[in-house]
């Protein structure tokens, strides 16, 4: 028969046993001295250390990478005589301009932007300052695509630091930065609607104002509400009424009748009482109006 080891481990004496549990437990001491040496004497690898490496490694290449692309571009570019209004992307390419840019511009033309002289090339936000500087001496729009109102600036007295955007004319706002015909007409058609700017804000409700031009014009422009033209709500026709912006035909016909009921208005504040008027459009109709 095999003998059961535990019970024979009891037939040895008290010294013996110690002898045998002081040796069994030397060995494994051993194994795992030799367990942590095999395993943590040697430098570990930090994974996420290493993917950081990998990854700028990565980024290095690509900056040379683009570097090299970059230098080739510049080296290959022939500057010509251009006109931003009709050149083809294969042009602005040519130019040296990146395809990010190029796309910008010729999107910008496509929703009916036109370039009346060099600076307006500035209001392009994705072409930078060095590039525009570049480009500027080879820049050349015919005489036919220029503004009606458009005058060699450097034989005109200096524009003011600050211009009254109720009282000034096209001929002025089409020489500020970002602003071209197409946008003063807008902006005289709207002030011509409203009866005048009392907020600077009220640009944005131009269409497709661009918001770059906004913030240099808030610093440009300034306003002065006293000279706005008010409506004169016990006489004016419903004409008058209906072309303002705030306003409209159906809106204005509601207004004369209550002021028919009312045998006109006693303050402004009734016009709370006109179907159709809410506190919003209550707010932006009553500065343009008066009692007369």
């Amino acid at each position: 028969m095999i003998n059961n080891p535990f019970k024979s481990f009891f037939q040895y004496s008290r010294k013996e046993r110690y002898g045998i549990i002081g040796i069994s437990l030397l060995i494994l001491l051993i194994f795992l001295i030799s367990f942590f040496i095999r395993n943590y004497s040697q430098p570990k690898v930090n994974l996420e250390e290493e993917k950081l490496n990998i990854a700028w490694q990565k980024l290095q290449a690509a900056q040379n990478k683009k570097a090299e692309e970059s230098t080739v571009v510049s080296e290959n570019t022939t500057l010509f005589v251009f006109d931003p209004n009709t050149l083809d992307s294969v042009g602005f390419l040519g130019l040296g301009l990146s395809p990010k840019t190029t796309k910008y511009l010729l999107n910008w033309r496509r929703k009916g932007k036109h370039f009346y002289k060099k600076e307006d090339l500035k209001t392009l936000y994705s072409l930078s300052e060095t590039e525009y500087n570049r480009l500027a001496p080879y820049i050349q729009i015919r005489e036919s695509e220029r503004s009606p109102n458009y005058k060699t600036y450097e034989n005109q007295a200096p524009l003011p630091k600050f211009i009254n955007l109720n009282k000034t004319d096209s001929a002025t706002l089409v020489r500020l930065d970002g602003i071209g015909a197409i946008l003063a007409h807008k902006i005289l058609e709207r002030r011509r609607g409203l009866g005048g700017f009392l907020r600077h804000e009220q640009l944005l409700e131009i269409y497709k104002f661009p918001d770059s031009t906004y913030a240099y014009l808030k610093e440009k422009l300034i306003i002065n509400p006293a000279e706005v033209e008010k409506i004169k709500l016990n006489s004016c026709s419903e004409e008058q009424l209906a072309r303002h912006p705030y306003i409209g035909e159906k809106m204005a016909k509601n207004i004369l009748l209550l002021r028919k009921g009312l045998n006109n208005y006693e303050n402004i504040a009734q016009l709370r009482q006109v179907p159709l008027m809410n506190e919003e459009k209550y707010r932006k109709i009553a500065v343009y109006c008066t009692i007369d």
